[in-house]
C-alpha cells in the first residue's frame, strides 16, 4: 500500500515538474505576446509575471531603454523630414504626403 502512495507522489511531483518548465502546455504556462502593434507610449507597456519568467527590475531598465532609443530616432526623424521639406521647398518642388 505505501508503493502505491509512493507512485502517486511521484507522478504528482512530475507533473508539477513538467508543467512548472513549461514541456506541456497547462495552467502554469507562460501567456502569448499580445498580437498587433506596440502602444504609442512604451511606457504602458507591462509584461506579466509567470513561474520562469525575467527579473521584473530588468525588464523595465529595458523598456525605459526602448522608450528613449525610440522617441530620439522619432526626433531625428521628424527634423530629418522637415529639413528635406525645406530643401524641396526651396527648389519649388511640391512634398508627397507624409504618414503611411
Amino acid at each position: 500500500m505505501s508503493l502505491l502512495f509512493l507512485l502517486i507522489g511521484v507522478a504528482v511531483i512530475g507533473g508539477v515538474v513538467v508543467l512548472a518548465t513549461g514541456r506541456v502546455q497547462g495552467s502554469l504556462s507562460e501567456p502569448e505576446p499580445p498580437a498587433g502593434d506596440l502602444p504609442a507610449d512604451l511606457a504602458d507597456v507591462r509584461i506579466d509575471q509567470a513561474l520562469r519568467g525575467y527579473r521584473m527590475d530588468q525588464v523595465d531598465a529595458l523598456v525605459e531603454r526602448l522608450e528613449a532609443e525610440v522617441s530620439a530616432r522619432d526626433e531625428q526623424l521628424a527634423e530629418q523630414q522637415a529639413e528635406i521639406d525645406r530643401l524641396r521647398a526651396a527648389r519649388g518642388e511640391f512634398p508627397p504626403p507624409h504618414g503611411g
